[in-house]
Parts: structure tokens; C-alpha cells; sequence
């Protein structure tokens, strides 16, 4: 089973979060066909919003969008306060091989943006962008968390991807020092953190989350929420519908004179959705306009 778990430092006040999520990774890679450079990018998108989920409350959810000029392109995941996530690469079917016995991850994102989106059942979503710093995932999220949310933190994510393109490993963990830590002990988690080894590794050692943690931040740690941690799409037909609905009577016109069904395929799970013409002209009935305002000769 795929977890998240939640805890504090007995020693020092250190928030610390771990996560093994590869089974979940492994299904996103399935369900999208991805090559290994870009399964790699994927399970990193897609951990570290599961570690920005760990600190929502119910009901809310995070999105972290990924944007390069490498050949993937972009990666989204989405992650909600349960633990449920999902997650595409633009361009799934990349692969650069390896440099230093890893994945070039950075090289096949290249240069661009991390945007954070939460929806925290607000009016309006919470939006925070900063330009990525090398790509690699890990270091641009606590970049990220450092300068839009001042949060200072360290990221770490992994993912080991097999000969045979299967995810053997995926995770990663996120300390946090809370108000009134020492700068002795800031300073003493800093160089441990220079030299700790992947977390990837970790994994395939069989190490679970909290093992994870306290191996991050060398204290023991006081468990304070456990989640299990699963792919989830909640797509539907209804909510392909409302996405139709939502470009407008032009565009729904421009869908009926096609003369056949509209065919909708979500980007995260790859799910298609067919659209009778009969939906799609009741979908402009409810604009409060006929086709024949919507459609040109």
C-alpha cells in the first residue's frame, strides 16, 4: 500500500512528511504509455503534490503545473487532501538516457515555471508561480514553498525507473522547521542533508515512509496522520459536459456543424467521453441561444 504520513521531531520542532508512492506512479506510467525519462518527471510532479497535499485541510486540493521548453514540455498533477492524485506529461513518449547512472529529468524539462494552484473552497484559487530553478522537481518545489508561501523547506523526490520501464521506487519527503527551532539544529538537518542518499534508494532498501523521515532528519519522529495514497480521477460525463458548456455558444456551434459526435478524452486518465449531437444541442439551448446565432454559412 502506497502511504503519506505526517509527523513531528521528538526533539526538535521539525514538521516532516514522507511518502512512498509507487504503486500509484507506476499505474500513472500504465495508464499513460510514458517512456522512462518522462515516468521519472511524472512521478516526481506528481509526489511533490502529494507533499504540498499534506498540508491542506479537508476538502481542499493543489495542482502544480510544470512548464519547460524541454521535449516533454509540461507535467500536471493534481493532489487532494485525502491523498488521492493524478497526473500527464505532455509529451509522454521521452526518453534521454541516462547521465551519472540517473535520469536526465532537468534536461527533459529544461528551462520555465512552476505554478502552484490551490483551491482552498475559497472564492478564488490561490495561484503562486515561480521560474524553475533546475527542473529536477525536488529543489524548484522548495524554492517554490521558500519564496511564495515562506515556508523554508527541504524537498527530496525520487523515482527508479527498471530496465524494463517499470517504477521499482517512487517518494520522497519534506521537512519544514517549525517556529522555535534551534539555528543549531537548522544548521546540524542542513549538512545531513548533503549527505544523505537518494530516496529512491531508500525505497528499493524497503524503507517506508516514517523510516524515510527519520532518516531525513535524524530524530526520531512523533506520527501525527497517516493516508493512503492512490491514482484518482474523478472525471465524468457530467463533468465533460460543464467543460463543453464552458467555451461558449460559438464553440458548441462549431461542434454541431461537425455533424457528429464530440469525442472528449480526459488528460489524466486517458478516459474518452462521446457527446451525442443531441447533448451538444442541449447544451446551446441552456446558452439561451439558437444554433442559427452560433453557426456561420
Amino acid at each position: 500500500m502506497d502511504e503519506l504520513v505526517k509527523g513531528m521531531t521528538k526533539d526538535e520542532p521539525f514538521l516532516v512528511v514522507g511518502l512512498v508512492d509507487t504503486l500509484t506512479v507506476e499505474t500513472a506510467k500504465s495508464v499513460h504509455d510514458t517512456y522512462p525519462t518522462a515516468s521519472a518527471a511524472l512521478g516526481r510532479v506528481m509526489s511533490g503534490a502529494l507533499l504540498l497535499s499534506s498540508l491542506l485541510k479537508g476538502g481542499q486540493k493543489v495542482v502544480v503545473q510544470v512548464a519547460g521548453d524541454g521535449p516533454l514540455l509540461g507535467v500536471v498533477a493534481e493532489a487532494d487532501w485525502a491523498g488521492r492524485v493524478r497526473g500527464y506529461v505532455k509529451r509522454p513518449h521521452v526518453h534521454l538516457g541516462l547521465k551519472d547512472g540517473k535520469l536526465e529529468v532537468g534536461r527533459a524539462i529544461g528551462t520555465g515555471y512552476l505554478n502552484v494552484i490551490k483551491d482552498l473552497g475559497l472564492r478564488e484559487y490561490y495561484r503562486g508561480i515561480v521560474p524553475l530553478q533546475t527542473g529536477e522537481i525536488a529543489m524548484d518545489l522548495a524554492h517554490y514553498l521558500n519564496v511564495s508561501e515562506q515556508l523554508p523547506a527541504a524537498v527530496s523526490l525520487g523515482v527508479y525507473v527498471d530496465v524494463d520501464n517499470s517504477v521499482k521506487a517512487s517518494g520522497g519527503f519534506l521537512v519544514h522547521p517549525m517556529p522555535g527551532a534551534s539555528e543549531d539544529a537548522i544548521e546540524r538537518l542542513e549538512n545531513r542533508l548533503k549527505k544523505i542518499r537518494p530516496v529512491s534508494a531508500m525505497i528499493l532498501d524497503g524503507m517506508g515512509p516514517r523510516e524515510i523521515m527519520e532518516e531525513a532528519a535524524g530524530l526520531r519522529i512523533d506520527v501525527r496522520e497517516r493516508k493512503e495514497v492512490s491514482f484518482h480521477c474523478p472525471c465524468s460525463k457530467n463533468r465533460v459536459l460543464d467543460a463543453i458548456a464552458a467555451l461558449g455558444k460559438t464553440e458548441i456551434g462549431e461542434l454541431i456543424g461537425k455533424r457528429e459526435a464530440a469525442k472528449v478524452e480526459c488528460n489524466f486518465c486517458r478516459k474518452e467521453y462521446a457527446v451525442s449531437q443531441a447533448e451538444l444541442f442541449s447544451l446551446l439551448m441552456d446558452t439561451d441561444a439558437g444554433p442559427s446565432d452560433t453557426m456561420t454559412s
